[in-house]
């Protein structure tokens, strides 16, 4: 078990660098060094060395994204970190599987510490004895219980919600409420999904079982696949296939969605906050485990938990359009390019330790065919009355016209996206 890092990093920056200004002090009073020729041409081979301290983090995020974050540590604390691609399909363990579990994951060599969009790739890489538990106490108190391992595996360092989005000249807010809305029939052909299986939208599943029961929520899959056709391939797809037409509404990760409100201020989507008439949206959080063979231990552990610390957290939460998961206290830090008025929701209070323990897979409600008869704009009309889920969803809509000033009106400009600024100044303690 790993040991927590003493002293912080800006201190023992700060502290070498008074002890360098004293040594060159003392040279000048000197006048001359009696230093050999060859102890200085030593010197000039080792400096290099001592700035070039360095350690690898494999991840399956955007690397450019990353880079900024990278080069305000690199910045803060002279050390640089290379980002190493991992694909999260390395781990081949699906979030529906029991044991037996594999253990054949071969990881870029090199790697000393992993940081993935999901914690659902750090619990399938602890599953696999890729981790080792790391034992801080800085991460400990700093990271919420609902957002980390018990056992130290794995902590979520940036959080974000899984949920609406839609076209806004197509779609009226009203018309959405929360996850079991998107099976009604007036989505017929016009909801963009990933995979029912993913984990992530397993992890919906399982949170509607638990008020929805296990007649209900069966059948919200099975419309959902039916609304959906084809499943889109990643979050990006279907922000994409909405802004081509191809669907009007569909469930996305807000980071994804945030990303693409600053890099597309003219696009037509706009974010609904689900469930905030009930339970709350669903989240998920970017999260950083140790590697088991990493050889850059220390490195890793200074970096982890630099990540928690409020500039660390603004940082990360400001590059990878995340929030962030600790109560920052720094009155320094600009909030507000952090969390802008239209990202505040409830969420769902759900730990993602109980989520990720839950191996059960819920299938969709195995439905006869029904007749369809297509209009021009891709709705469909059914021949036989309202399912239970249809009537499930129009009494959720009931509930939100009572309930007015709960809904988030959203706007997905890039003024209300956070603009480009970062919400700290960095300053070079070298």
């Amino acid at each position: 078990m790993l040991n927590p890092v003493r002293a912080s990093l800006p201190i023992f920056a700060k502290a070498t660098l008074a002890l360098m200004v004293a040594a060159l002090s003392l040279t000048g009073l000197v006048g001359c060094s009696s230093r050999s020729d060859t102890d200085t041409a030593q010197d000039k081979k080792e400096q290099p060395l001592m700035s070039q301290e360095r350690f690898q983090v494999g991840t399956d995020l955007d690397i450019a994204m990353l880079k900024p974050l990278s080069d305000a540590y690199k910045q803060e604390t002279g050390i640089s970190i290379e980002w190493v691609p991992v694909d999260r399909q390395v781990f081949t363990i699906h979030f529906d599987e029991e044991p037996p579990l594999h253990f054949d994951v071969q990881l870029p060599k090199g790697v000393d510490m992993l940081m993935m969009h999901s914690a659902y790739s750090l619990a399938d890489a602890n599953a696999s004895h890729v981790l080792q538990p790391v034992g801080s106490e800085k991460l400990t108190t700093r990271v919420p219980a609902q957002y980390k391992d018990p056992q130290g595996h794995w902590f979520g360092v940036a959080k974000y919600a899984r949920t609406l989005v839609y076209n806004r000249n197509k779609v009226n807010e009203p018309e959405l409420i929360n996850y079991a809305g998107l099976a009604a029939k007036k989505w017929y052909g016009r909801l963009c999904m990933t995979d029912i299986y993913s984990p992530e939208n397993q992890a919906i599943a399982k949170m509607m079982m638990s008020y929805r029961g296990t007649k209900l929520t069966p059948e919200i899959l099975a419309n959902w696949q039916t609304n959906m056709g084809r499943p889109s391939a990643s979050n990006e797809d279907i922000l994409k296939n909405i802004e081509q037409g191809r669907c009007d509404v569909g469930i996305v990760d807000s980071d994804v969605f945030w990303h693409h409100a600053k890099t597309h201020p003219d696009t037509p989507i706009r974010l609904m906050w689900a469930n905030q008439i009930n339970r709350g949206t669903l989240t998920n959080t970017i999260s950083i485990g140790m590697i088991d063979e990493g050889e850059e231990v220390g490195q890793a552990l200074r970096f982890m938990e630099w990540l928690v610390s409020d500039r660390g957290q603004a940082l990360l939460a400001f590059y990878t359009s995340a929030f962030p998961v600790v109560d920052i206290k720094d009155d320094s830090i600009n909030m507000q390019a952090l969390r802008p008025e239209w990202t505040e929701f409830e969420p769902d209070l759900t730990a993602l330790p109980d989520i990720i323990a839950n191996h059960s897979k819920i299938e969709p409600l195995k439905m006869e065919p029904e007749p369809v008869l297509e209009d021009k704009a891709g709705a469909a009309a059914s021949t036989k009355d309202n399912s239970e889920a249809e009537a499930a969803v129009q009494n959720d809509l009931t509930q939100a016209s009572k309930q007015a000033a709960l809904q988030r009106t959203q706007a997905a400009q890039s003024e209300a996206a956070g603009g480009t600024t970062p919400p700290i100044v960095m300053q070079n303690v070298e």
